[in-house]
């Protein structure tokens, strides 16, 4: 019966032990967790840019031109300025009456993508022959609505440039990039991905500033190559109406001035 109760006793005195002794560990505190790692989820504007490297200096003055020549194109090639329908309805109007002086006056009014045409057309212009003079007219019109479209082209081309040029500088980049993250490689940065990051953050970015840039500049260039093919076809159709009216081959008949009779270029000494 002793030994029991002695048995007992020691193995209650071994747990109170334990049982101190964690308390006093966890009074002690323990060991502090290592602190999670802190990845920054946020990444601004500015940031990707700095991230791109150098090639983002020849991609920003490419999005920079983008921006200025879609305004500038924006303010240039528009089918209400370039041929005005008040204007053009005005001509014809004037045209249909039969007098050539007033068609001159009214044509040389405000000058238009569309009124430089027809005057160029009217300076061929003969009162004795109206219908034979109409082919030299034609030509004269056609040569230079040629010119015109090809000066309201000269910025609209520049966009299409861009959309060769953004891609290609962002492409030089992202080659700059890998070479600088295969040059880390075989530095022995194999098995550390952090020294890598840099440059092929670079490489990703500048690819897709370059494409960006050139979607942008594309979509504008073939918006303002149709507005452009738009407004010449317009064009066209109201230099034969007029002229059709002049001749007496529309709806309204032409009076032929009499026999030796011209009309003289307001303000010139010329005759048309």
């Amino acid at each position: 019966m002793n030994r029991a109760i002695r048995t007992s006793l020691m193995v209650m005195t071994v747990v109170a032990g334990l049982a101190v002794g964690a308390m006093a560990q966890a009074e002690g505190g323990a060991a502090p967790a290592p602190a999670p790692l802190q990845v920054q989820n946020e990444i601004t504007l500015i940031h990707l840019i700095k991230s791109g490297g150098w090639a983002m200096w020849p991609l920003g003055a490419c999005s920079f031109a983008t921006i200025l020549l879609t305004l500038l194109n924006f303010q240039r090639v528009s089918r209400s300025k370039m041929v005005p329908p008040a204007q053009v309805a005005q001509i014809l109007g004037v045209a249909a009456s039969g007098d050539a002086q007033q068609v001159w006056q009214a044509s040389t009014a405000s000058e238009t993508f569309f009124t430089r045409g027809l005057v160029a057309g009217l300076k061929q212009y003969r009162a004795e022959d109206p219908l034979g003079s109409r082919k030299k007219m034609e030509e004269a019109i056609s040569e230079t609505v040629g010119r015109e479209e090809t000066r309201y082209a000269f910025y609209v081309n520049f966009l299409a440039l861009l959309t060769t040029m953004a891609p290609m500088w962002g492409l030089l980049g992202t080659v700059s990039g890998m070479i600088g993250a295969f040059s880390k490689i075989g530095g022995g940065g194999m098995g550390k991905p952090e020294m890598l990051a840099k440059n092929i953050s670079e490489a990703l970015v500048c690819t897709a500033t370059g494409l960006l840039i050139a979607i942008a500049a594309m979509g504008f260039y073939f918006l303002y190559r149709n507005i452009l093919n738009t407004v010449i076809k317009d064009a066209e159709s109201g230099y034969s109406e007029i002229l059709d009216a002049m001749m007496g081959q529309g709806n309204a008949t032409f009076a032929e001035p009499a026999a030796g009779h011209t009309i003289a270029h307001p303000g010139t000494g010329s005759m048309l």
